[in-house]
C-alpha cells in the first residue's frame, strides 16, 4: 500500500473511532453524573479526527509537529474519559465500551510514535 493510501485509511480510521463513541453516547440515556463526561469524550474523540485533518494538512515541519501535539494531547484525553466510563460501570454496552477503549490506546500509542519521530526531525 502507498504511503498516501495508508494516511488516507488512518484518517479514516480515526473518523470512524469519532462516529463509533458518538454512536456509543447517542445509544443510551445517561445519569446527569456523567454528563459532563461523555460530554468531553465526544469532545475529544471528534477532536482527534479533526485535528489528525490538520495534521495532514501542515505546511511546514514545525506546523506539522505542532498539530500532532494537539491530536495527541485529544487521544489521550479519550482515553482517560473511556476509563472513567469503565470504572463507573454505568455504560450499557460493556463490550463496546472496551472495544473502543483498545482503540483509543492503540491510537494513542500510534500518534505517540509519530509525535517522537516527528521530534527528531526538529
Amino acid at each position: 500500500m502507498e504511503r498516501h493510501a495508508k494516511l488516507d485509511a488512518f484518517e479514516a480510521r480515526t473518523q470512524r473511532f469519532a462516529v463509533s463513541i458518538l454512536t456509543l453516547l447517542g445509544g443510551q440515556p445517561w445519569p446527569p453524573a456523567m454528563v459532563r463526561v461523555t460530554q468531553q469524550l465526544a469532545a475529544s474523540a471528534t477532536s482527534v479526527s479533526a485535528n489528525h485533518r490538520a495534521v495532514r494538512r501542515a505546511r511546514s515541519t514545525k506546523e506539522f509537529a505542532s498539530k500532532l501535539q494537539v491530536v495527541n494531547e485529544e487521544i489521550d484525553e479519550a482515553v482517560h474519559w473511556l476509563e472513567i466510563l469503565v470504572a463507573t460501570g454505568t455504560c450499557r454496552a460493556p463490550t463496546d465500551l472496551d472495544a473502543l477503549l483498545n482503540e483509543a490506546r492503540q491510537l494513542r500509542a500510534m500518534f505517540a510514535k509519530a509525535r517522537k519521530t516527528t521530534r527528531a526531525l526538529l
